[in-house]
């Protein structure tokens, strides 16, 4: 995983009609904290919007209650919140991706730090 310490927020966030049809579910501050908490961890992986614990292995969403520290009832119900409204998908495996990712991250700024990432690591074991 790259170490990326920066994500997109857009200042016009809070205008978007998913995001205010959210603020209204109950729980939806927190809810909206867990979107953001997504995007973060998101951008941590450096991993096309997928949610990933490491380099191998996803996150899950008792996980996410956890390290989130969030009730895992308002982290499913964030889940489906954002299923239902394509914010997210989930593959055959159940692996949490943030959809349209290059909307929330600078998609060639994180391919060059994994690229630099890689030939720093690729160095480190030529010196070894």
């Amino acid at each position: 995983m790259a170490e990326i310490t920066w994500i997109k927020l857009r200042t016009d966030m809070f205008d978007n009609t998913k995001i205010r049809l959210i603020e209204k579910l109950p729980e939806g501050d927190t809810i909206l904290v867990i979107w953001v908490k997504l995007l973060a961890v998101a951008g941590k992986a450096n991993c096309n919007g997928y949610i990933m614990l490491s380099e191998n292995i996803p996150m899950n969403v008792e996980e996410m209650a956890v390290i989130f520290d969030r009730p895992l009832n308002t982290v499913r119900l964030a889940i489906e919140a954002f299923k239902r409204y394509g914010m997210i998908e989930l593959d055959d495996s159940e692996i949490v991706r943030i959809k349209n990712w290059e909307t929330h991250q600078n998609v060639d700024g994180m391919e060059r730090v994994r690229e630099q990432n890689r030939l720093r690591k690729q160095k480190q074991r030529e010196r070894e």
